[in-house]
C-alpha cells in the first residue's frame, strides 16, 4: 500500500530533479520562460513533499498548484531549521515573511494560478488582445530573483531539498 511517506519521497525526488533542471537552464542561459518553468515546478513539488504529510486531504494537495507559500509558512515554524541556521524563531519568521511576496510570484507562474496573466508554459492573450508567447515575455520576476531577497529565497530553495530528510522527516 502506498502511504503518505511514499508520496513525500516521490515529490521530493521530483523537486530535486526539477531543481537540477532549473540550475542547468540557468547555467546555459536558456530563455527566461524555461528557467522559470523549472523553478515553479521544483518549488511546487518541494512544497507538496512537506505538505502531503501534514494536510488531511491528499487529493487536494496532489491536484493543487498552491504549495510554495504554504511550505514557507510551515517551515518558518520549524525548530530544527532555526537551530540549524542559528536564528531565533522570530528572526526566521521575519526572514521568511519577507520572502513570501517573491514565493507568491513563483507560485502563480503555474498556468492554473496565473489566470489570464503571464505564465512560462503557454501562449496567452494579453490585456490588449495580442497573442503573447512565454518566450517573448520579459517576466519581471527574473529581476526580483536577482535582488537580495530573491537570492536568499533561491538559496533556501536549494537548501531544502538537500536537507529535507534531516529537517522534515522523522
Amino acid at each position: 500500500m502506498i502511504d503518505r511517506r511514499d508520496w513525500q519521497l516521490a515529490f521530493l525526488n521530483q523537486a530535486r530533479t526539477d531543481w537540477e533542471a532549473y540550475k542547468k537552464a540557468e547555467e546555459l542561459m536558456w530563455p527566461v520562460c524555461h528557467r522559470l518553468h523549472f523553478l515553479q515546478m521544483a518549488t511546487e513539488k518541494l512544497g507538496k513533499a512537506l505538505l502531503v504529510a501534514a494536510e488531511s486531504n491528499l487529493g487536494e494537495i496532489t491536484h493543487s498548484h498552491s504549495a510554495l507559500v504554504k511550505f514557507m509558512r510551515v517551515v518558518s515554524n520549524n525548530l530544527d531549521l532555526h537551530l540549524q541556521l542559528g536564528l531565533t524563531k522570530s528572526q526566521l519568521k521575519a526572514q521568511f515573511k519577507g520572502l513570501l511576496p517573491i514565493a507568491h510570484e513563483i507560485e502563480i507562474l503555474a498556468p492554473a494560478l496565473a489566470q489570464d496573466g503571464p505564465n512560462p508554459e503557454y501562449p496567452r492573450l494579453d490585456k490588449s488582445g495580442c497573442l503573447c508567447a512565454p518566450f517573448d515575455y520579459s517576466f519581471p520576476l527574473i529581476r526580483l530573483l536577482e535582488s537580495h531577497q530573491g537570492i536568499r529565497l533561491l538559496k533556501y530553495i536549494e537548501y531544502f531539498p538537500a536537507e529535507f530528510e534531516k529537517l522534515f522527516l522523522d
